[in-house]
């Protein structure tokens, strides 16, 4: 195994310990593990989160990741939080399984009725209002209506009401403003009688930053894994990396000096020097904008990329080291003292880390440690 990602377990569990403290145990911990657990593993953190006693509701994005980890085993309640075709199959397979279904068109409620109804369960709902971020979701104005449509259908149950901040971390006006309107929601749907049991808003900042907004649910995502959305949130939690981005040196040369490196020769060396070739680059995951800015961690020292990052190898001027072919490469991650994290690497090609270890290649071995 050339190039890999280690998963560490006892990170997130003490990630998801942080926050149970945090929220309380009225309130239930539903780590959010879309989108291949944000580049960690979605089968390996699902089977973390299966086994821990503080994971109430496991979420994903669509019916699809519902369904792959249904065939693995995960037996803890599953939420889909965006997406799902209108199929009679997948949609069975989830109904029979307790799958819990995101709502905001009527001809969502009307096929999921349907299909309930079909299998003689009640399916259950959860009603999504969209109060800024102006994605998915009911506008606040229709959804009392909508929420009586619901519970007008014998085979569904509304389970649910929630909505997302559109920038909990950074806006307190608009967040007070969001949070406003869909109290104002809950309130006119109270009034019409229809009770409504899990409540749920916050996100990993808003459960930090604004406590009121945690209702008696949190989908926790980016801080699961020891990541914190933003400055303020690091004081008020004590959060552990989950995800190291390894490789190896597969070659190492030495060059002249003015040695031209890699595709159009965008870097020049400046004296003879010794450079290690490694198996990793952009198809992996290791942003071509890191080139000739970024650095990777050989032995417990830093050392620069020089030349373009390629699709499957990067170049890494290294001197005099003593490194030697096979030794580990870290590109997010510790060695020793020193430490490369996923802010790091954002900040320097002007992206936030959520992309940084979201768009880890997908076919790279997880291995949970």
């Amino acid at each position: 195994m050339l190039t890999w990602v280690e998963v560490s377990k006892s990170a997130i569990k003490y990630n998801l310990a942080q926050f149970k403290r945090l929220v309380g145990r009225g309130v239930l911990l539903m780590p959010v593990i879309k989108s291949n657990a944000y580049g960690h593993g979605l089968i390996e953190v699902a089977k973390i989160c299966e086994d821990d006693k503080n994971v109430d509701k496991i979420c994903v994005v669509s019916l699809d990741e519902a369904l792959t980890l249904l065939k693995n085993g995960i037996k803890k309640p599953l939420l889909i939080l965006s997406f799902y075709e209108l199929d009679r199959n997948k949609i069975k397979i989830a109904l029979k399984n307790n799958v819990i279904f995101p709502v905001y068109r009527l001809d969502q409620i009307n096929y999921l009725n349907k299909i309930a109804l079909s299998l003689k369960r009640t399916a259950k709902v959860h009603l999504k209002i969209d109060t800024g971020t102006t994605r998915i979701g009911i506008l606040p104005d229709e959804a009392t209506k909508f929420a009586k449509k619901i519970t007008a259908l014998k085979n569904l149950k509304l389970d649910g009401i929630w909505s997302h901040f559109a920038s909990s971390e950074s806006d307190q006006k608009f967040t007070k403003k969001q949070l406003s309107i869909f109290n104002n929601v809950i309130k006119k749907i109270d009034e019409e009688g229809i009770v409504i049991p899990t409540k749920h808003f916050a996100c990993s900042a808003a459960a930090i930053l604004h406590p009121q907004s945690q209702f008696n649910a949190v989908r926790l995502g980016l801080s699961t894994y020891g990541l914190y959305p933003d400055k303020k949130s690091r004081k008020n939690i004590n959060l552990k990396p989950a995800l190291s981005l390894n490789t190896k040196i597969i070659q190492l040369k030495t060059v002249k000096t003015d040695t031209k490196i890699g595709y159009g020769g965008s870097y020049t060396t400046k004296s003879k020097t010794t450079i290690a070739v490694l198996p990793i680059g952009y198809w992996d995951g290791l942003d071509r904008k890191l080139s000739n800015i970024g650095e990777v961690l050989i032995n417990g020292k830093k050392f620069p990329i020089r030349g373009r990052i390629c699709m499957n190898l990067t170049m890494v001027e290294i001197g005099n080291t003593g490194a030697k072919v096979g030794d580990k490469v870290t590109i997010i991650g510790r060695q020793g003292t020193q430490e490369i994290t996923a802010d790091d690497v954002a900040a320097k090609i002007d992206t936030i880390n959520y992309e940084v270890i979201d768009r880890i290649n997908p076919l790279i071995d997880r291995i949970v440690k």
